[in-house]
């Protein structure tokens, strides 16, 4: 901190230049949504200074559209902006990045760093992909990481994220029993790794090598370079899309695609009558919105992303060999979930 306070000092007279995103938050997918604002940012207005202060700064690291990384904030440097979202925002047909954009804009507005008719039209969005940049040494030592563990071998490295989030509201769990059965399906034929997840997943009984220690930098390495993947809707998604992962993302009807996700990515969701819930605040008794989303479904897509990597496919029917039915968690009340199949 004393090393960083001579420049710090500097840009707090600077205030007509510089601009801080303040994002005490830990959250991984909102944090890394930042880098969007900021690459946005500076191509409209490039001579800007763009600091972050966050409890993640190793998601900043080596970014080109941020000048100052900091993990404190003692005065208001500049323009000190937090372009929030919350859940009563991801409603409509706007992403979570494109909501915070134009919050960001009246920030600034409200700021006097341009005149208020200078807000609307909102300047156009280049994109709403976060991105997180890693060096070669980092890269080569996730490659270096499956190449000695399988000595050549070409099946596919699969990584697999077996669990949503429960809290606050257990929304977007797609359940243990699913992610089983894809685990036992392609166990002989690609190498699988647990990535995130509560409970240790196990294929045909065995548990799967664990990668849930790794930091961010070290896991955001080895997306970069797997074959395939399948995570829920969260922070992984956004790390997956920031370096260009071939991913699969399961969804349900929580929250959808077009307000979280990336079109880049294979997305599965469905829309009855009670989606997206995330404004509700509350835990869904049957989940009925993962009905759609059986492990067959999955497999095929994940088949897909393999067919188009440089190793050995996936046998042509192996998704005829796990259930084309959802199996739900435990926490669902089988009765709530019988009525809502009626409706």
């Amino acid at each position: 901190m004393l090393r960083q306070m001579p420049l710090f000092l500097l840009r707090s007279f600077s205030r007509r230049s510089s601009v801080t995103f303040l994002h005490h938050r830990e959250a991984l997918g909102d944090t890394l949504m930042l880098t969007a604002l900021a690459r946005n940012l500076k191509r409209v207005r490039p001579e800007l200074h763009v600091a972050v202060v966050s409890r993640r700064p190793e998601l900043f690291y080596h970014n080109p559209h941020i000048d100052e990384i900091r993990g404190w904030h003692v005065w208001r440097s500049g323009c000190t902006v937090r372009a929030k979202y919350g859940a009563e925002d991801l409603t409509g047909d706007l992403h979570a990045v494109e909501i915070q954009w134009r919050a960001l804009w009246r920030e600034l507005a409200q700021e006097h760093f341009f005149k208020p008719e200078v807000v609307s039209p909102f300047p156009k969005l280049d994109g709403v992909h976060p991105e997180l940049f890693l060096t070669s040494d980092e890269l080569h030592v996730a490659r270096e990481r499956f190449a000695s563990a399988h000595l050549g071998s070409q099946k596919p490295v699969v990584l697999i994220g077996s669990g949503g989030k429960l809290k606050p509201t257990h929304n977007r769990e797609w359940g243990a029993a699913n992610y089983r059965a894809l685990a036992d399906a392609l166990q002989p034929h690609a190498e699988l790794y647990q990535i995130s997840g509560e409970e240790t997943l196990l294929a045909r009984g065995k548990a799967l090598p664990d990668l849930r220690h790794l930091s961010v930098r070290q896991i955001a390495a080895i997306f970069a370079v797997c074959d395939a993947m399948l995570v829920q809707e969260g922070g992984l998604m956004h790390v997956a899309r920031a370096v260009n992962a071939p991913c699969v993302t399961l969804f349900g009807g929580y929250v959808l695609p077009h307000q979280t996700g990336y079109a880049e990515q294979q997305n599965f969701f469905s829309r009855p009558e009670c989606s997206p819930c995330i404004s509700l605040l509350s835990n869904c008794p049957h989940l009925k919105c993962m009905l759609p989303i059986t492990p067959k479904k999955v497999l095929q897509a994940l088949s897909q992303l393999i067919a188009g990597r440089p190793v050995l496919p996936l046998p042509e029917k192996l998704h005829l060999s796990v259930p084309d039915e959802w199996t739900p968690p435990d926490f669902v009340d089988r009765d709530a979930l019988a009525r809502e199949r009626l409706k």
